[in-house]
């Protein structure tokens, strides 16, 4: 028995590729049971909330945004057989999965939540395989997920929430693919921007920053001619192959091949004015705190390209809200960005004190996502909402 043990054992030494791509030696937690109770457990608590919004009076200050999305798919007339309708689909898995989510907005928050159990799971795993101390990935899952704009993002906003999540861990495979040469984690990173973009208009932003900025991550490959340019089109490729078809039938067919994106698009000039608030007023230092601490854990790191990925990605956002496809009724998205590309693109620390430093920054995003909820008119309008429903004012 001992020698079959040593000879396999030899064996496994000789050929750890072969070993690793049998054995999934990375998941987390090793057991699929466990893991599926994991999800379960992180998508409890979200579901309870969506309920909970279901009996409540609703907010006082206007409609959420799963309450617009419900009726603007209600408005869709799924009978017309021409192709000019196309276009009020987009996005179309956000909207295709509004339509037969039943339940309304109760059933969309519950969706949500079904979103965040996997995706915060995931989170947890990419920090596991990035051995993050304990203490170090508990701080990481607070700051994302235990504050109000993550469960306001989660359960009234399915649509951006999906595309976050997409976007997440689509991330995250990129950084394991470009940086760890994992071609299997590139075409999975492919497939989920794609997903993303399709399933949220703000996935457009988020995608276009990719392409900007996937050229800045650590490269394993380097020496290779044309590594960065094949990289950006392995991540990028599902994503453009998708939007040139439907452009190339919208010029076919309508003759205006960006149709469907002339659509999404609503340039509003007043929404400059956040501009200035961002220096002058709390609300706006809190905007750009998560930006602020992707730059520190960029520098912890050593990671300096990370700087320009951080600034890229807020900006992207801005563009995202100047141009309405964030909606004025959304909040959170900042945030929840910054803190799962900060998760993404971190490597072990190879010290405790960079560790350590690195906690305390991830410390400063819980207070800061806490901060920024109780700035936020429209958060606090759904606390209030909450709580009139437990009877708890």
């Amino acid at each position: 028995m001992m020698t079959i043990l040593t000879q396999t054992h030899t064996r496994a030494a000789a050929a750890p590729n072969l070993a690793v791509s049998r054995v999934r030696l990375d998941a987390f937690p090793a057991r699929p049971v466990n893991r599926w109770l994991l999800r379960l457990l992180f998508a409890l608590p979200f579901a309870v909330l969506a309920i909970i919004e279901n009996i409540s009076p609703g907010l006082t200050s206007g409609t959420t945004v799963n309450q617009d999305l419900v009726a603007r798919v209600a408005r869709i007339d799924w009978g017309r057989a021409d192709v000019s309708w196309v276009g009020s689909l987009y996005p179309p898995i956000g909207t295709v999965l509004t339509a037969l989510i039943p339940g309304g907005t109760l059933g969309l928050g519950i969706a949500g939540a079904v979103v965040a159990g996997p995706f915060l799971k995931q989170m947890l795993e990419v920090m596991h395989q990035r051995r993050f101390h304990a203490w170090k990935s508990a701080t990481f899952m607070i700051a994302l997920a235990a504050n109000p704009l993550f469960a306001f993002t989660a359960t009234t906003n399915f649509e951006a929430f999906l595309g976050i999540a997409f976007f997440g861990i689509g991330a995250a495979n990129m950084v394991r693919f470009v940086a760890n040469r994992n071609t299997q984690a590139g075409f999975r990173a492919g497939l989920l921007f794609m997903i993303s973009a399709l399933s949220s208009a703000s996935g457009i932003v988020y995608i276009a920053v990719i392409g900007l900025t996937a050229p800045l991550i650590t490269l394993a490959r380097r020496g290779q001619r044309g590594a960065r340019a094949s990289n950006i089109l392995v991540i990028l490729f599902p994503t453009l192959a998708t939007f040139f078809t439907v452009f190339f039938l919208q010029l076919v067919f309508l003759h205006r091949p960006f149709a469907v994106l002339s659509a999404q698009f609503h340039y509003d000039p007043s929404r400059w004015a956040i501009v200035p608030a961002f220096v002058t007023t709390l609300n706006g230092f809190l905007l750009l705190a998560p930006m602020i601490s992707g730059w520190a854990l960029a520098l912890l790191v050593r990671r300096p390209g990370a700087i320009l990925i951080s600034t890229f990605l807020f900006l992207g956002l801005l563009m995202g809200y100047v141009f309405d496809l964030i909606p004025l009724n959304a909040a959170g998205n900042t945030f929840l960005i910054m803190t799962m590309m900060g998760i993404a693109i971190l490597p072990a620390a190879t010290t405790t004190r960079a560790s350590v430093l690195i906690t305390l920054v991830a410390g400063a995003q819980i207070v800061i996502a806490w901060a920024a909820a109780y700035n936020r008119p429209v958060v606090l309008d759904w606390m209030g909402s909450l709580t009139k429903a437990l009877g708890w004012s």
